[in-house]
């Protein structure tokens, strides 16, 4: 069996990135969050009523200044799914679009919840792809609808969207797999099923 490099986003993918910033808006700005279908652009400011793009971004930085990074929690299945890829005998290597800031955070936090391969850590600051053929990942998996239509266009590597209503507007870019969950990931790159304790 070949070992194949398995690239991870981590906010979306990892992380529920989504869940601990809308609290942060809600209880800091008093916007009130709509409900996951009604979050139609992966900027926010674009589809919530009364968030402004300036106060979106204040906010976002904000959020990492005060360690937000440092204390997301888990999305279902991710230690499982990690798991099971290096259980395989695939390894690990996590590209992150978050701002430089939030390297400390980031990193306590992969070795907290003890993330396979957690040294491989690295923030593209911009466009993915270059990290993505600099050590020719296989597969990738983001939920960034920029990233996806990037990587897709500029890389060799098999490239899974999990899937949220805010990304659902991908028409262009047809070489991707939409995912719902870790299980069915895993399920297509065919590691086994995921088994809870």
């Amino acid at each position: 069996m070949d070992t194949r490099l398995y690239g991870i986003d981590l906010d979306g993918v990892c992380f529920d990135f989504k869940g601990a910033f809308c609290k942060w808006l809600e209880s800091n700005i008093g916007i009130a969050i709509p409900k996951d279908e009604e979050i139609t652009s992966y900027y926010w400011y674009e589809s919530i009523a009364g968030l402004s793009k300036d106060a979106f971004w204040d906010e976002f930085h904000k959020f990492g200044d005060a360690n937000g990074y440092r204390n997301l929690g888990l999305l279902p299945g991710v230690l499982e799914g990690l798991n099971s890829i290096v259980a395989a005998g695939h390894e690990i290597i996590y590209i992150t679009n978050r701002p430089t800031y939030a390297f400390q955070d980031t990193a306590e936090a992969l070795d907290e919840y003890k993330f396979p391969f957690r040294e491989e850590l690295h923030f593209a600051q911009g466009s993915k792809a270059p990290i993505i053929r600099e050590y020719a990942v296989n597969v990738f998996i983001d939920d960034s609808p920029r990233t996806i239509a990037d990587i897709c266009a500029n890389t060799n590597a098999r490239i899974y969207c999990m899937d949220y209503p805010f990304n659902r507007g991908i028409h262009e870019v047809k070489n991707y797999t939409r995912v719902n969950s870790w299980e069915e990931f895993l399920s297509l790159e065919a590691l086994g099923t995921i088994v809870y304790d």
